[in-house]
């Protein structure tokens, strides 16, 4: 399950290599939310890699009555997936970027010298300078892509 073609013409979620299994060092995965598909996409397909999810997650419900706090753990239903991949997917439709296929875990090859919480706070950063008004994935977008350029341009 291997797709070692480069991406050509107009990128695709589709373009970004599969693997089997998770990459080893020198990629850091991607968070499952709108933040981590944005800094993905942004910094390229060329520079991702993805491979079938297949881990056992989980939900923690806690209920608090007079009784005290009680906490189970559940898996992961259907239903909850669809919710975050849906949440995902409107993020990215409003910076005006393609919904993401599910079902997979997505790593992001990192540039000499840095760590994965590095980029995030970098990118961070970026944003947090940006006016206050600024709260939409379509306006924050573009300081993304120039902070992930610098990082990837500097290297």
């Amino acid at each position: 399950m291997s797709n070692d073609q480069p991406a050509t013409g107009t990128p695709a979620w589709d373009d970004v290599l599969t693997r089997d299994n998770p990459p080893g060092d020198g990629y850091y995965e991607l968070t499952e939310n709108g933040w981590g598909a944005l800094i993905g996409w942004l910094s390229g397909v060329d520079r991702m890699v993805r491979c079938p999810d297949r881990l056992p997650h989980v939900v923690t419900e806690v209920c608090t009555d007079r009784s005290g706090t009680r906490e189970r753990t559940l898996p992961r239903s259907t239903e909850d997936q669809q919710i975050i991949d849906d949440f995902i997917n409107e993020y990215l439709g409003d910076a005006g970027l393609p919904s993401r296929p599910t079902g997979w875990r997505w790593f992001l090859r990192l540039p000499s010298g840095y760590t994965g919480p590095q980029i995030e706070s970098l990118v961070n950063t970026g944003v947090g300078r940006l006016p206050a008004d600024h709260v939409r994935p379509g306006q924050f977008a573009p300081r993304i892509r120039e902070t992930l350029q610098g990082i990837y341009g500097s290297r």
